[in-house]
Order: structure tokens, then sequence, then C-alpha cells
């Protein structure tokens, strides 16, 4: 499935920049991010206010979703860039919400909004055929040095299910 609508919190959208593999968002009709994430990209990414693609927009909260997004960072269950992007994502209905971090991925999926990460645009880019075998092996290991912290057992299982979609059937 394409997703029409994405909404990312940082995380996904500074690690696909660092592994030069944001553009495979690009092909997406819609992504978009908060402006606490693009606050977050200004200061992690020295090119991010000359660098930032033309197609990721910057979208402000409805009042019911900014009064979602404050009380989520009060509880201390999300930071306020994480909680500012679901609130978006639920306010939009977007299809994906991006986000690297484990709770932010539970709350997620506990409001009914389905959760992915990095690793997961690289392999659902292979697996719709936007991306040759050598292309995403490539693209994977370049997510991989990048700042993402993944877990050995999480790198074994995206290198198996690369393996997997390019394997004949």
């Amino acid at each position: 499935m394409k997703p029409e609508r994405v909404v990312c919190d940082t995380g996904p959208v500074l690690h696909l920049h660092e592994a030069e593999a944001l553009d495979l968002l690009s092909r997406i009709e819609s992504v978009s991010v908060p402006p606490a994430v693009e606050g977050e990209l200004i200061r992690l990414a020295a090119d991010w206010p000359t660098g930032r693609p033309h197609w990721l927009r910057v979208h402000e909260l409805d009042a019911r979703s900014a009064e979602q997004a404050t009380l989520w960072t009060a509880s201390g269950l999300l930071h306020k860039a994480e909680s500012e992007a679901l609130a978006l994502a639920l306010q939009w209905e977007a299809q994906w919400y991006l986000t690297d971090d484990t709770s932010a991925r539970e709350l997620a999926r506990s409001v009914r909004v389905e959760a992915h990460g990095s690793l997961g645009v690289v392999l659902w880019a292979a697996a719709h055929g936007l991306l040759d075998r050598q292309q995403s092996a490539a693209r994977l290991d370049a997510l991989l040095a990048s700042s993402l912290w993944v877990a050995p057992t999480i790198r074994r299982e995206a290198r198996r299910a690369l393996e997997q979609i390019f394997s004949p059937s």
C-alpha cells in the first residue's frame, strides 16, 4: 500500500536525511511535520534550513490537536515534537505516523494510528519496487550507520526482511 498522507516526528526525518534516503518519502503524496519537529530539525541538522525538501510541509495543529499534544507532553508520555506529530497524524487522518521511538509507537497504536520507523520506510520502498536489491541494501546500510540506534536483533530482522523481499518465491 502506498500511503497518501504521512506525518513524521523528528527521528525518521533526521535519520533518513543522514542516510541520504529522505527522498524515499517524496513518493508519498503528502508528508508533513508539525512546528516542533521543524524546530528540532533546524537544531539537529546544520543544512536543514536550506536543505529541507520542498515536498515536506510544516503544518500547524488545530486547537483540539494542540491541546491533545500538550496533554501527552505534560503527562510525560512523549516529548513535545512526538506529541505534536502524533496529534497532527490524528488531525489529518494520516495513513502513517513515522517515529523511531518505542513509546510513541505504542501510544500511536493505542489511538489506532499506524506507526512505522525509518527502517520500515526502506523496507517499504524495496517491497514496492522503488529500490532494487543493491539500492535497498545500500540505503539500509546507510541508515544503520546514521545516528539511529538499532538493537542487534532488529538489525538482523531488517536484513532478513530485505532478503525475503528480493528472494524468488
